[in-house]
C-alpha cells in the first residue's frame, strides 16, 4: 500500500511540474487606428472579425497571427502616433492603411504593397470647388499624419485643419465648419455612400497619385517580416484580399450607415 501510495504521488508531482512548465503562446500587437472602414473599424454591436474589430486590416492581421501561431491583440490609437508606438516596442506590426512613403521608409520597414489607392476630395453636395487647384484658401479637414494631411500642407495654401479620427473630420464638414475633406479613395467613398443627399466625390487625377498600403515592422524585424509577406502573397493569389475587400465594402462585413 505504501509503495502504491508513493507512486501516485510521484505521478501527481510529475503531472504539476509538466503542468507548470508548458509554454504559453506567443502575443502578436497589431497596431492600428479604428476609424478608417472598410479597413479598420469597431463592428456594428462589437462582434467583429477579431474581438471588436473589423476591416480588411484586422482580418490581414488575423492570418498574420495564425501564420505565426500567436495570439492577436489590437492596440486602436491616433494614427499619427503608430510609428511612435512601433518604435518603442509597444506594438509588433502597423496595419492601418497606411501608403509608402519615402519619409516613412526611413522610420520602418514595409510588406509588399497590398491595397492600391489615391487621395479623393469629400466636399458638400452643392460646392462649386471641382479640383485641389480650389483648395486653395478653403479651410480642409484631414486625419493627422495620413497622405491627404500631407498633400494639402504641402501643395495648398488651405487652412489645414487635422482630426485624430477620419469620422471626426467628415462630422466637421457635414456640420459647415470646413469646406472640403482629403483621404483615401475607399474610406471617402464609404463617408459619402453613408450621405449621399449631402456630399460627393472630387477626382482629381493630376493632383493624386497613386499610393500602395504595406504593413509596418521595425527595423531588423526580417523573420517577421518575411511571415508577413507570405502571407499577403498567398491572400493575393488566392484572391482573399479582393473578397475580403468586397465584403467589407459592399457585402454582409461592411458598417451600416
Amino acid at each position: 500500500m505504501r509503495k502504491i501510495l508513493l507512486l501516485l504521488l510521484l505521478l501527481l508531482a510529475i503531472g504539476v511540474v509538466a503542468g507548470c512548465s508548458g509554454e504559453e503562446r506567443p502575443v502578436i500587437i497589431m497596431g492600428t487606428s479604428a476609424d478608417f472602414p472598410p479597413f479598420e473599424f469597431v463592428a456594428d454591436g462589437g462582434e467583429g472579425r477579431h474581438g471588436q474589430y473589423s476591416g480588411l486590416d484586422v482580418a490581414l492581421a488575423v492570418r498574420i497571427a495564425e501564420a505565426l501561431d500567436a495570439d492577436l491583440v489590437v492596440h486602436d490609437a491616433a494614427f499619427e502616433g503608430l510609428i511612435m508606438d512601433l518604435q518603442g516596442g509597444s506594438i509588433d506590426f502597423i496595419a492601418a492603411a497606411m501608403t509608402i512613403l519615402p519619409e516613412r521608409l526611413e522610420s520602418v520597414n514595409f510588406s509588399i504593397p497590398y491595397f492600391a489607392a489615391v487621395q479623393y476630395m469629400v466636399v458638400p453636395m452643392h460646392s462649386e470647388m471641382s479640383t485641389a487647384a480650389d483648395l486653395d484658401g478653403a479651410y480642409v479637414g484631414v486625419q493627422g499624419g495620413t497622405t491627404g494631411y500631407i498633400f494639402v500642407s504641402d501643395n495648398t495654401d488651405a487652412d489645414v485643419l487635422p482630426f485624430i479620427r477620419a469620422s471626426e473630420a467628415f462630422a466637421a464638414l457635414l456640420q459647415g465648419r470646413v469646406d472640403a475633406v482629403v483621404i483615401d479613395s475607399a474610406v471617402a467613398q464609404r463617408f459619402v455612400n453613408a450621405n449621399p443627399d449631402d456630399l460627393r466625390i472630387i477626382r482629381d487625377n493630376a493632383a493624386f497619385g497613386d499610393e500602395n498600403y504595406a504593413v509596418a515592422v521595425r527595423f531588423g524585424e526580417y523573420d517577421l517580416l518575411t511571415t508577413i509577406n507570405s502571407v499577403i502573397r498567398e491572400m493575393q493569389e488566392s484572391g482573399e484580399l479582393a473578397e475580403l475587400y468586397y465584403y467589407y465594402t459592399e457585402g454582409a462585413g461592411a458598417p451600416r450607415d
